[in-house]
This record gives structure tokens, C-alpha cells and sequence, in this order.
């Protein structure tokens, strides 16, 4: 098979151009966010375009570990479900605190006692 240059190069060209027509259309800046939950105080790592106004941050907890927390986009308020007590924590938080003492053992069943 022989192929011409201004073939190959017609090829090349028709290929360059498809290229951005599977390039996302978002405009979704996750440094920017990233940078601004940051600022306000929450050890952010990384943030995810979720749905309609709602970014989905990993967070660094003060344990070491991640975890997600949702932010509204325009505002970068927690999202919070109605009549919860739900707060981020912020790098003000710190100290781990111990879980009461039980005097019960979990291995006994004493639910219909």
C-alpha cells in the first residue's frame, strides 16, 4: 500500500482537530477549591465536581487518615442534612478523646434479659 504525504499529513490533521471535541467542557477548577477550603482552615487534599453545586473534598483528618466531606460550591459551607449537628473539622480541632468505660461485656447477649 502506498500513501501519499499530502495523504498522511490530510490524516494527521483530521485526527488533531477530533482531539478537543472529547476534551471535558467542565469548568471545574479543583486547585482553586482546594486552595479556598484550605485558607478557611479545613486540611483539604483534593476536590471532586459531585452534582448540582455540591464538591466532594478529601480531607486529612488529625488522625493521618482521609475521609470525605461535601461542600455547597458557591459557598464553601458544609452541607449538612436537616436537623443535624454535623460540623468539618478544622485544624482549631485536635486531641483525641477516649471512649467511655463499659463495665458490660460485648460478648453477652442480654438483649431480651
Amino acid at each position: 500500500m502506498k500513501t501519499s504525504p499530502l495523504g498522511l499529513v490530510a490524516l494527521l490533521v483530521v485526527g488533531g482537530l477530533s482531539v478537543p471535541a472529547f476534551a471535558s467542557d467542565s469548568s471545574f477548577d479543583d486547585d482553586f477549591i482546594v486552595t479556598q477550603l484550605q485558607q478557611r482552615g479545613v486540611a483539604a487534599i483534593a476536590a471532586y465536581e459531585n452534582s448540582d453545586n455540591v464538591i466532594r473534598a478529601e480531607v486529612k483528618l488529625a488522625d493521618g487518615k482521609t475521609a470525605f466531606q461535601y461542600f455547597y460550591e458557591d459557598t464553601l459551607q458544609p452541607v449538612k442534612a436537616p436537623g443535624s449537628q454535623t460540623r468539618v473539622m478544622t485544624q482549631v480541632d485536635s486531641g483525641a478523646r477516649t471512649a467511655p468505660v463499659s463495665k458490660d461485656s460485648l460478648l453477652v447477649d442480654n438483649f431480651f434479659d
